[in-house]
Protein backbone atom coordinates (compact mmCIF):
# COMPACT_ATOMS: atom_id res chain seq x y z
CA UNK A 1 0.00 0.00 0.00
CA UNK A 2 2.94 2.34 0.73
CA UNK A 3 4.09 2.22 -2.91
CA UNK A 4 0.55 2.92 -4.11
CA UNK A 5 0.29 5.96 -1.85
CA UNK A 6 3.68 7.16 -3.13
CA UNK A 7 2.40 6.66 -6.66
CA UNK A 8 -0.69 8.74 -5.90
CA UNK A 9 1.32 11.47 -4.27
CA UNK A 10 3.87 11.52 -7.08
CA UNK A 11 1.35 10.99 -9.48
CA UNK A 12 1.04 8.88 -9.74
CA UNK A 13 0.04 7.29 -16.39
CA UNK A 14 0.14 6.01 -22.66
CA UNK A 15 0.77 4.34 -25.82
CA UNK A 16 1.25 6.60 -28.71
CA UNK A 17 1.78 9.98 -29.40
CA UNK A 18 0.41 13.26 -28.57
CA UNK A 19 1.75 16.35 -26.92
CA UNK A 20 -0.34 18.58 -24.73
CA UNK A 21 1.49 21.88 -24.93
CA UNK A 22 -1.79 23.70 -25.50
CA UNK A 23 -4.45 23.50 -22.75
CA UNK A 24 -7.16 23.36 -25.42
CA UNK A 25 -5.74 20.28 -27.13
CA UNK A 26 -7.49 17.04 -26.37
CA UNK A 27 -5.73 13.86 -25.42
CA UNK A 28 -7.59 10.87 -26.79
CA UNK A 29 -8.32 7.81 -24.72
CA UNK A 30 -6.13 5.44 -26.81
CA UNK A 31 -3.05 7.49 -25.89
CA UNK A 32 -3.36 6.62 -22.19
CA UNK A 33 -3.39 2.84 -22.68
CA UNK A 34 -0.40 0.71 -21.75
CA UNK A 35 2.41 0.51 -19.19
CA UNK A 36 4.03 3.55 -17.62
CA UNK A 37 7.10 3.20 -15.42
CA UNK A 38 7.46 5.68 -12.59
CA UNK A 39 10.47 7.94 -13.12
CA UNK A 40 10.01 10.57 -10.40
CA UNK A 41 8.72 14.06 -9.92
CA UNK A 42 8.83 17.45 -8.28
CA UNK A 43 7.16 19.05 -5.29
CA UNK A 44 6.20 22.73 -5.57
CA UNK A 45 8.55 23.26 -8.51
CA UNK A 46 11.59 21.99 -6.59
CA UNK A 47 14.38 19.76 -7.80
CA UNK A 48 13.41 16.59 -9.68
CA UNK A 49 13.50 13.56 -7.40
CA UNK A 50 13.99 10.11 -8.94
CA UNK A 51 11.55 7.43 -7.83
CA UNK A 52 13.29 4.70 -5.81
CA UNK A 53 12.51 1.29 -7.33
CA UNK A 54 13.20 -1.48 -4.80
CA UNK A 55 14.11 -3.91 -7.61
CA UNK A 56 16.59 -2.97 -10.35
CA UNK A 57 15.34 -5.54 -12.88
CA UNK A 58 11.57 -5.21 -12.32
CA UNK A 59 10.52 -1.62 -11.89
CA UNK A 60 7.23 -0.45 -10.43
CA UNK A 61 4.70 0.55 -13.06
CA UNK A 62 1.10 1.39 -13.67
CA UNK A 63 -0.91 0.10 -16.58
CA UNK A 64 -4.02 1.53 -18.20
CA UNK A 65 -6.49 -0.89 -19.76
CA UNK A 66 -9.29 -0.31 -22.29
CA UNK A 67 -11.91 -1.35 -19.71
CA UNK A 68 -10.94 1.77 -17.71
CA UNK A 69 -9.02 -0.21 -15.09
CA UNK A 70 -5.65 1.00 -13.90
CA UNK A 71 -3.26 -1.25 -12.02
CA UNK A 72 -0.28 -0.28 -9.94
CA UNK A 73 2.37 -3.03 -9.74
CA UNK A 74 5.11 -2.75 -7.14
CA UNK A 75 8.12 -5.03 -6.73
CA UNK A 76 10.01 -5.64 -3.49
CA UNK A 77 13.81 -5.85 -3.04
CA UNK A 78 13.70 -9.56 -3.94
CA UNK A 79 12.08 -8.55 -7.27
CA UNK A 80 8.82 -10.26 -6.40
CA UNK A 81 5.57 -8.55 -7.33
CA UNK A 82 4.48 -7.69 -3.80
CA UNK A 83 1.98 -4.89 -4.24
CA UNK A 84 -0.86 -4.53 -6.70
CA UNK A 85 -3.70 -2.06 -6.59
CA UNK A 86 -6.56 -1.70 -9.05
CA UNK A 87 -8.28 1.62 -9.68
CA UNK A 88 -10.71 3.06 -12.20
CA UNK A 89 -9.60 5.83 -14.56
CA UNK A 90 -11.43 8.40 -16.65
CA UNK A 91 -9.93 10.83 -19.15
CA UNK A 92 -11.85 13.96 -20.09
CA UNK A 93 -9.77 16.25 -22.29
CA UNK A 94 -6.52 16.67 -20.36
CA UNK A 95 -8.13 15.86 -16.98
CA UNK A 96 -7.37 12.38 -15.64
CA UNK A 97 -9.45 11.09 -12.72
CA UNK A 98 -8.33 8.00 -10.80
CA UNK A 99 -10.77 6.52 -8.30
CA UNK A 100 -11.48 3.45 -6.24
CA UNK A 101 -13.31 0.55 -7.87
CA UNK A 102 -16.87 -0.01 -6.59
CA UNK A 103 -15.92 -3.04 -4.48
CA UNK A 104 -13.02 -1.27 -2.70
CA UNK A 105 -13.84 -0.31 0.92
CA UNK A 106 -11.26 2.51 0.80
CA UNK A 107 -12.97 5.26 -1.22
CA UNK A 108 -10.67 7.69 -3.02
CA UNK A 109 -10.62 9.97 -6.04
CA UNK A 110 -7.64 11.90 -7.41
CA UNK A 111 -7.62 14.40 -10.25
CA UNK A 112 -4.58 15.13 -12.42
CA UNK A 113 -3.86 17.45 -15.30
CA UNK A 114 -2.02 15.75 -18.15
CA UNK A 115 0.62 18.41 -18.78
CA UNK A 116 2.61 16.53 -21.38
CA UNK A 117 2.15 13.32 -23.28
CA UNK A 118 4.51 11.94 -25.90
CA UNK A 119 5.32 8.47 -27.15
CA UNK A 120 7.88 8.07 -24.35
CA UNK A 121 6.87 10.37 -21.52
CA UNK A 122 3.83 11.34 -19.48
CA UNK A 123 3.81 14.25 -17.02
CA UNK A 124 0.93 14.63 -14.60
CA UNK A 125 0.22 17.59 -12.33
CA UNK A 126 -1.78 17.36 -9.14
CA UNK A 127 -2.64 20.33 -6.95
CA UNK A 128 -3.62 19.57 -3.36
CA UNK A 129 -4.90 22.05 -0.81
CA UNK A 130 -3.43 20.88 2.53
CA UNK A 131 -3.83 22.60 5.91
CA UNK A 132 -0.26 23.90 5.39
CA UNK A 133 -1.17 25.41 2.02
CA UNK A 134 -1.35 24.47 -1.64
CA UNK A 135 1.02 21.72 -2.79
CA UNK A 136 1.76 21.03 -6.47
CA UNK A 137 3.08 17.61 -7.47
CA UNK A 138 4.42 16.85 -10.95
CA UNK A 139 5.01 13.20 -11.72
CA UNK A 140 6.92 11.84 -14.69
CA UNK A 141 6.39 8.39 -16.21
CA UNK A 142 8.22 6.70 -19.09
CA UNK A 143 7.57 3.79 -21.41
CA UNK A 144 10.98 2.20 -20.92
Amino acid sequence: MKKFIIFLVFAGLTLSCNSNDDESSTISEPTILGKWYIKGGTLNGGEFQNYNHDCETSRDFQEFFENEELTFNGYNAECVLSNTQTSIWDLNGNILTVSSPPQDPMIYQYTYIVESLTNDELILKQTVNNPEGIVVYRSTFTRD
